[in-house]
Order: structure tokens, then C-alpha cells, then sequence
């Protein structure tokens, strides 16, 4: 599992950031509530986790706060 990432905020959308974590870019899903509370691109960020492998993917979930990704996690 992956618990969390930190690195620098390379790319912000609406949905989804890209995060370089020494040199390697994570793309992740975030909530569209977070995406006004990232911090400038080039700053640091860290993204609480969440990891789904399913058939055809594995999808890593971003949330800012321990409540949101815990609210996530009931909801799936």
C-alpha cells in the first residue's frame, strides 16, 4: 500500500495532480474539494493515498486530510 506521497507539484487539474517524487511522476486522483487548497505548482505538496488495483488498472487516490481519505474508504 501506499500511504502517502511528497514531492513536488508538478501539474494541478481539477481532478488530478502529477507529483514528482525524486524523479518519478505519480499521477493522482484527487477530490475536486482539494484542488483549491493545493499549494502554487513547484511547491511542495504531500497527498494522503489510497491505492485501488482492479482488473484493468491501479488508480491512486489523493486527499489532503486523514478525515477525507477515511470518508473515502467507507464509501467504497
Amino acid at each position: 500500500m501506499i500511504t502517502f506521497v511528497q514531492g513536488t507539484l508538478v501539474e494541478a487539474l481539477p481532478t488530478q495532480v502529477t507529483v514528482d517524487v525524486h524523479g518519478v511522476g505519480y499521477e493522482v486522483l484527487i477530490p475536486l474539494s482539494a484542488f483549491d487548497r493545493l499549494p502554487p505548482v513547484g511547491s511542495t505538496v504531500k497527498l494522503l493515498t489510497h491505492l485501488a488495483i482492479r482488473e484493468d488498472a491501479h488508480v491512486l487516490y489523493g486527499f489532503l486530510t486523514p478525515p477525507e481519505r477515511d470518508l473515502f474508504r467507507m464509501l467504497i
